[in-house]
């Protein structure tokens, strides 16, 4: 009998690692499929910015209660707070000219509604939280406070007073502050809803301030007349 020549048995042997690499590559595929499916929440949500919505529609965020330092010196966070109270909370730095520029512009809007309704009695409360430590000075946040005619009883500005409670802050509500490579930072635009609890109720653009508000008069159970 003859063997088979080194040819043919190379040639016998192709179909099944042919098969063996389709196999794999076919696992490999599910095994992503089954990942993104998971990551997306069954392909609903293609954004981490969507995600962060549905966690706060579902409350899933909780905000972490830290010490903030301002230009009246250090105070925590209000959350916890007093039942009926209610947050809004935005992420910012006070060297960016554009986005953080805006959303103080709107918390001077949003601030002069509740002085003219509620005098020193608010039910909302506005929270401005600069992540920039290194240059989010008392100095800086009181030009910035100053820019926007913060009233300190209505509007809270300060900087976490370390790194460690500025990263737990940020990730307990998934918010983003990434260097830009330009001296600046790509962060989360938006405006925060948060309960007493702490909870966040909502997330809104930074052009959706009226609707925040009215959501916030609304759950402070204060609805904008």
């Amino acid at each position: 009998m003859l063997a088979p020549s080194p040819r043919s048995a190379g040639s016998a042997g192709r179909p099944g690692a042919l098969a063996a690499t389709l196999l794999a590559a076919l696992s490999l595929l599910i095994a992503f499929i089954a990942l993104a499916s998971h990551i997306t929440r069954g392909f609903e949500h293609w954004t981490f910015e969507a995600l962060r919505r549905d966690d706060a529609a579902a409350a899933r965020l909780v905000a972490r209660p830290i010490m903030l330092a301002g230009p009246q010196g250090h105070a925590p966070t209000p959350w916890p707070g007093k039942a009926g109270e209610v947050y809004l909370v935005d992420f910012i730095y006070t060297r960016c000219p554009t986005v953080c520029s805006a959303l103080g512009a709107e918390y001077t809007r949003m601030q002069r509604t509740l002085r003219a309704r509620f005098g020193a009695n608010s039910p909302v409360r506005l929270v401005s939280i600069a992540f920039d430590r290194a240059h989010d000075t008392p100095a800086a946040l009181q030009g910035y406070a100053t820019t926007h005619q913060q009233e300190a009883d209505l509007w809270q500005i300060g900087t976490p007073v370390n790194a460690a409670a500025q990263n737990e802050l940020l990730q307990s509500l998934g918010v983003v502050a990434v260097p830009d490579g330009m001296g600046g930072f790509v962060h989360n635009g938006a405006i925060h809803l948060i309960d007493a609890s702490g909870s966040v109720r909502g997330i809104y653009e930074l052009d959706q301030w009226p609707q925040a508000l009215e959501r916030a008069l609304i759950l402070a159970g204060a609805r904008r007349t």
